[in-house]
């Protein structure tokens, strides 16, 4: 191939900021205000050199799913909505999605700082952020990884600083996208006490011969019984309210505990985050069950509990938040290369997109870090939440006991028309598990939050023999080798490729390929 010449170069530079100019017709009418001069950082050489570079990088720059406004920043379709207050209810929200959605609106209509991501072209580099701050936002946290800024500000400043020429704002040229920081949740949607009764955590033929109903659906015990693959070595992160260590369940399988949720401490005062853990990697105790003696374990019993508290008491939390947590799970891994990990995230927001920070943070580990990440449906039936309309992620439907796609669980096939969601289902009615702030107690609860960490606990089956596969690799293992439904419930847009078989995945004749070796050597 022939390299480019300077003369051509040159043409696509003046070309690309010729094109800066011309507005988009289908934007609301451009905001024109009062020029206002900031003490604002002085653009340097190094600013303008970036400035080159960025017309290069916009010029590749694939804004599927994105408007551009007159100002050459790209926004959702819906932002201005977003920063007028006039966004509507779209869904089956929950009550606590819905309370966000109205809380959001008033602040908005206002005009009180809420916050907003900016994505920019480049690294944040400090005089981005020191020109943000004089302008009047309060910068939160930055990701250099996806390049994201998180900043407090009014409405009113964000409505000027993408849509209005006249807001004198020399650095404006650094930003790429603005969203809002959007609203995430755990939805159980049934919770059930119950009852349980300590064990020796271990395995035993007696274990895996009354193992409960969920262990036996997707064949977990056979891969422990027969195979002896039970997850050992391997590291689960658990994006959730925390988890309590403490639980007989999950005695020694922490390895690692952050909280990025302020005000509050890293224990789970919701509840949702150990049971989760416990599902994933729960050691076994001997319970009564709808009064059958059973034990109950997690899919993985002897994986690694890494606790990432990114949700509140009451569930909720932020895209940020998820952000920080899966910047932890990244710089966690980095500390213990030779450790295998999985993240498992049993949350969404059903206010995002395929392109908002939240998705484009989890993509970023998939294809740079080469992490898999198992994500819930969701819960708001005819919807994919996001960040599980990720397309790299592992999205997880929700089933009964009867085989049958739960009727909350979300249906596809998403908000992105390059792939089908979900990509595969797992039990998620009824799941008993550990009860937080208790020293052994149950809890049974429903959702696609508790099928999601069934997933989890099967790749983490799988990483234990193949420590090296690739995201990519081990998703298509799943998929292969899932054991299809019947009717209705086979629609890919219902369960994926249908429910996941931890004995099939880990006995299927798939080695680590050059092509996995090759590919975690990629930036």
């Amino acid at each position: 191939m022939r390299p480019l010449s300077a003369t051509f170069i040159v043409f696509i530079v003046l070309l690309s900021l010729f094109s800066v100019a011309v507005a988009d017709s289908s934007l609301p009418a451009a905001i024109e205000t009062t020029q206002v001069k900031f003490d604002v950082p002085s653009l340097t050489l190094s600013d303008y050199m970036n400035k080159i570079l960025i017309k290069f990088k916009e010029w590749r720059f694939d804004s599927t799913g994105l408007i551009r406004t007159n100002t050459g920043i790209y926004v959702d379709e819906r932002f201005w909505n977003w920063v007028t207050g006039s966004i509507q209810v779209s869904a089956n929200l929950t009550d606590m999605a819905l309370n966000w959605l109205n809380t959001f609106k008033q602040k908005v209509q206002n005009d009180e700082e809420v916050d907003w991501i900016i994505i920019t072209w480049t690294k944040p580099n400090d005089r981005v952020k020191e020109a943000l701050e004089a302008i009047g936002a309060k910068v939160l946290y930055v990701d250099e990884d996806i390049n994201a800024i998180t900043i407090r500000a009014r409405p009113s400043l964000v409505k000027n600083l993408v849509y209005s020429k006249a807001f004198d704002f020399n650095y404006r040229f650094y930003i790429r996208e603005v969203w809002p920081d959007f609203y995430v949740a755990n939805s159980p949607v049934y919770i059930e006490n119950t009852s349980a009764v300590f064990i020796q955590g271990n395995i035993t033929p007696e274990q895996v011969a009354n193992a409960n109903w969920n262990i036996k659906l997707i064949k977990a015990d056979l891969a422990w019984s027969k195979k002896g693959i039970t997850g050992r070595g391997v590291t689960i992160a658990v994006l959730d309210t925390g988890v309590d260590c403490n639980h007989v369940m999950l005695q020694g399988a922490c390895v690692g505990v952050a909280n990025f949720v302020n005000n509050e401490p890293p224990d789970d005062l919701n509840g949702h985050g150990t049971h989760v853990a416990s599902i994933a990697a729960g050691r076994p105790v001997k319970a009564n069950v709808d009064g059958q003696i059973v034990y109950v374990s997690g899919v993985a019993p002897e994986a690694n509990v890494l606790a990432v508290k990114v949700l509140g008491k009451d569930g909720g939390g932020t895209m940020t938040q998820i952000i920080q947590g899966l910047d932890y799970v990244v710089e966690w891994h980095k500390k213990h290369p030779d450790e295998p990990i999985v993240v498992s995230m049993s949350l969404g927001s059903p206010f995002g997109s395929p392109r908002d920070p939240m998705v484009q943070k989890v993509e970023q580990l998939i294809r740079e870090e080469h992490i898999p990440v198992v994500i819930a449906a969701g819960n708001e039936f005819v919807v994919i939440d996001s960040p599980g309309i990720a397309t790299g992620a592992i999205t997880v439907a929700a089933v009964g006991r009867d085989m049958k796609v739960a009727e909350f669980s979300g249906k596809g096939p998403g908000l992105n028309i390059y792939d089908i969601k979900p990509d595969i289902a797992a039990p998620g009615v009824r799941i008993v598990a550990a009860k937080a702030g208790t020293r052994s107690q149950l809890i049974a609860m429903s959702g696609t939050s508790m099928a999601t960490p069934h997933v989890s606990g099967v790749v983490a089956l799988l990483l234990q023999k193949h420590g090296t596969l690739t995201p990519e690799t081990i998703k298509m293992i799943l998929q292969k080798t899932a054991y299809p439904l019947e009717g209705i419930n086979a629609l890919p847009t219902w369960s994926g490729a249908g429910l996941v078989d931890a004995y099939a995945a880990v006995t299927a004749n798939v080695q680590s390929s050059i092509w996995d070796r090759f590919r975690r050597l990629l930036p």
